[in-house]
């Protein structure tokens, strides 16, 4: 589908398949009400902030309150700080200006996460309109991001001709008409919020999606494409114009095609296709989502308790161990030896898995790491950590 008419038909699938306005309703109770320039914004905050643990954003699909992510925010709650919030006129937040574009968007959440002194680096986690949102955060506030998850993210890639073989394949050429009758009948019982989102998407839409071009790239930081392989049923409101399982392999096809691109731009990107679910992956499928999240936060983060090890140790005169770290792994390398990953026993213990060795770490009084013992067929042959690394 063209972003703009998946964006609402598949708003309307949540809309009818969650429970419409019971489920609104349901999710409307305020948590905080943050005010981002004369209007203010439902806002739930859990979790604790850990250091070097990048704090979690999540950008909800068109129209969706918090209450539609389950589950998942909950379990990433436990591992850090998460930010869950309603766009203006979504659930408990009020109405903001309109036409509700991107960069509004975009610039309303950044003044609440300033507003709630939540400080980055973030990983930001879009659904379905979301994952155009956080696309355009990230190009906004690059220095500010440390990693981004899209889940079944709408296509805000797609050309004019894109559109048209779409249509042609599901053998109606002139299917746009017919799709914005359908359009018309699904929005008539929307809230106010979700109408107004809807106009900016048919908008950007007859722009041929350029304000989203504009905004350009994000940058280079670890990223998760989670794609849904599973058709959700049409709403009861509305005949689809054409072949809707023809259109749906074909979209899918395309969406894979175009999300395996753009991840194959971040140098520890990821693309991952799931039969079992339909859009709402959060909802049939959270595990998936909780591993994305963990993968893209445990690529983000600092890890401290293992950036101390890292450094040069002195073995001997010409003999150093050099031990490097790439995200929550760290390696060792011996002069003109290849790398090796070391696994943990202890806090200050790691075993080598290519030989039947242990590296043991020594700390001071202060637990700043000042050298180390290879352990290896009964001899113990210490190193000292070069001066120049102490600090860490």
């Amino acid at each position: 589908m063209t972003m703009g008419v998946r964006a609402l038909l598949l708003a309307a699938f949540g809309w009818f398949a969650l429970g419409g306005s019971a489920l609104a309703q349901t999710a409307a109770a305020p948590n905080t009400l943050v005010d981002v320039g004369g209007h203010k914004l439902n806002v739930r905050v859990s979790g604790t902030a850990n250091p070097g643990v990048p704090t979690v954003v999540f950008e909800s699909g068109l129209g969706s309150p918090i209450g539609a992510w389950f589950s998942v925010p909950s379990e990433i709650a436990a591992m850090t700080r998460v930010v869950a919030y309603e766009r203006a006129g979504i659930g408990a937040s009020e109405p903001g200006p309109e036409p509700r574009s991107i960069k509004q968007i975009v610039t309303e959440l950044h003044a609440l996460l300033a507003k709630l002194e939540v400080p980055p680096p973030y990983v930001l986690v879009g659904h379905s309109w979301g994952g155009p949102i956080i696309h355009a955060f990230a190009a906004t506030y690059p220095k500010e991001i440390a990693g981004l998850v899209y889940e079944d993210p709408s296509d805000f890639t797609q050309t004019e001709a894109d559109i048209l073989a779409l249509w042609e394949k599901a053998g109606a050429k002139d299917g746009r008409e017919g799709l914005r009758k359908m359009q018309e009948q699904i929005m008539a019982p929307a809230p106010p919020g979700l109408k107004a989102e809807y106009r900016e998407i048919d908008r950007l839409e007859r722009g041929g999606f350029a304000e989203l071009r504009a905004a350009g790239d994000p940058p280079d930081v670890p990223v998760v494409f989670l794609i849904a392989g599973k058709p959700q049923p049409l709403p009861p409101a509305g005949t689809f114009p054409g072949d809707y399982d023809r259109y749906f392999r074909a979209n899918l096809e395309q969406r894979l095609d175009h999300f395996s691109k753009l991840s194959q731009l971040s140098s520890k990107g990821t693309l991952v296709h799931s039969s079992k679910s339909g859009h709402f992956m959060h909802s049939t499928e959270p595990e998936l989502l909780v591993w994305a999240i963990q993968r893209v936060l445990s690529s983000s983060t600092t890890h401290p308790e293992l950036e101390r090890f890292v450094g040069e140790y002195t073995l001997a005169p010409k003999v150093s161990m050099m031990i490097t770290r790439d995200g929550d792994r760290i390696f060792g390398q011996l002069t003109g030896q290849p790398a090796f990953q070391l696994y943990a026993e202890s806090a200050t213990t790691f075993s080598l898995k290519i030989v039947d060795a242990r590296i043991e770490f020594e700390v001071d009084a202060s637990g700043n790491v000042v050298g180390l013992v290879l352990a290896q067929n009964g001899r113990r042959l210490p190193g000292s950590k070069k001066i120049r690394d102490r600090s860490s």
